[in-house]
């Protein structure tokens, strides 16, 4: 490879490779001024050539199959674009590895559950496995993790960094609207997966804090344990009763490490309203990490959208052109205790929220329940409904989340519920 020039080719042609092509088009005189670096595309594919897109294609050479652009020896890096789960990706990320090529990929699920894998292939062959795109879009945070904090011991990260299930929580809390009214919007506007569980399931919320976790902490990779829930079940009720005790609902993503043990969880969770975290609106991410040295310092920035993940893409590209690119997954302790169903002792409050048959003793058998499982009450609010129905709401003191597991299970069978219970934890950050 020449160390001034770099011969790219991109595979995947949506939103982000368009907006590839239009940086590279546009910054290249910029790039080769500031880093000495020539970045020339030599070669482009994708599944439909006659689709309209946002940028000019017809002076670069198409290639239909994505795997002969990873053999041919004009090309030294593989931007792959194509996304998800797609065997393609797969295939086209291993055949251009085996070939010697350097691979920049925002394609987080992939990576989540096979990039210790790549990693390991692309060591072997002496090349850069690089993903700054694939978590948080343009926020620069792989970089920060790999460079800027590497000094410190990291005992904590921690933040939003799903700009779909934000957008929807915003806009619920802004519009007073309903959860499956703000989502149809959410899915007119483009903003939520072909496979909306991605997004509202806390599935690609789990996939980035799954990379995350492996560069923060030096642990090995392991999406399977990251224990998450989505935001299909939060009403506006919800957001309101919150609203009222001074909290925001937001999806959190978390991970610790802490006595060798690393816990991930991706969850919906009452954040106080004077938290950094609780103020990011709409589509924007936010990443706080605690370190030895530095304290907690946050990192906020738009997490998706053209350029901002094209601009995460392109410096990869000068990153492996400058030789300044690193391994990441491999630096590990793969021994690292982590199971998405192992009992975690940590005492929190919970906010609650029972949709009950407005019958007489209800609300007695209820608490009973809840004080035989170690639960007591801090605050609570009944609300009457139509046809003999009654929102109950709840605010616990400290308890165990097994303990409250424990106890919703025994009101179940109590078959009080009109529907299944909703419970969130109140996290102080």
């Amino acid at each position: 490879m020449n160390k001034s020039k770099l011969n790219v080719a991109i595979i995947g042609l949506g939103t982000v490779g368009s907006g590839v092509l239009r940086l590279l088009n546009k910054q290249k005189n910029n790039i080769k001024n500031r880093t000495g670096i020539e970045l020339r595309v030599v070669a482009i594919s994708a599944k439909n050539t006659t689709k309209k897109r946002s940028v000019d294609i017809s002076p670069f050479r198409w290639i239909a199959s994505p795997l002969n652009i990873a053999k041919d020896p004009n090309v030294d890096v593989i931007v792959e674009l194509i996304g998800d789960m797609d065997n393609t990706a797969r295939k086209v990320i291993r055949e251009a590895i085996n070939n010697g090529k350097h691979v920049v990929t925002a394609n987080k699920s992939l990576l989540a559950k096979e990039g210790s894998i790549y990693e390991e292939l692309a060591r072997e062959k002496g090349v850069f496995l690089r993903y700054e795109a694939a978590v948080a879009g343009g926020i620069p945070i792989i970089k920060v993790l790999q460079d800027s904090l590497i000094v410190n011991k990291i005992s904590k990260l921690y933040g939003v960094i799903n700009g779909t299930c934000n957008f929807i929580l915003t806009k619920m809390e802004s519009d007073g609207r309903e959860y499956s009214d703000v989502f149809s919007e959410a899915q007119r506007l483009g903003y939520v997966e072909s496979d909306p569980r991605l997004d509202i399931g806390g599935i690609d919320s789990a996939h980035k804090l799954a990379l995350l976790s492996c560069l923060a902490f030096g642990t090995a990779l392991n999406f399977k344990a990251v224990k998450t829930e989505g935001i299909d079940h939060i009403s506006i009720e919800d957001i309101q009763e919150a609203d009222l005790i001074g909290y925001k609902i937001k999806l959190l993503a978390t991970a610790e490490y802490s006595k060798n043990k690393l816990t991930q969880e991706v969850s919906p969770k009452l954040i106080r309203k004077g938290s950094p975290i609780a103020q990011v609106n709409g589509s924007t991410n936010i990443i706080a990490i605690e370190g030895e040295e530095i304290g907690t310092t946050v990192f906020s920035g738009p997490g998706a959208g053209m350029g901002p993940t094209a601009s995460s893409v392109v410096s990869d590209l000068v990153a492996i052109a400058s030789r300044k690119s690193k391994s990441t997954f491999l630096t590990g302790d793969k021994t690292n205790s982590s199971n998405r169903n192992e009992k975690v002792s940590k005492k929190s409050s919970f906010y609650l929220r029972f949709v009950l048959k407005d019958k007489p003793g209800v609300i007695a058998r209820l608490s009973g329940k809840l004080s035989n499982c170690g639960i007591s009450i801090n605050q609570m609010k009944q609300k009457p409904l139509p046809k003999q129905r009654a929102t109950l709401i709840m605010i616990t003191h400290k308890a165990l989340e097994e303990s409250l597991k424990k106890a919703l299970i025994d009101i179940k069978k109590l078959k009080i519920c009109e529907q299944k219970p909703v419970a969130i934890e109140i996290q102080e950050i």
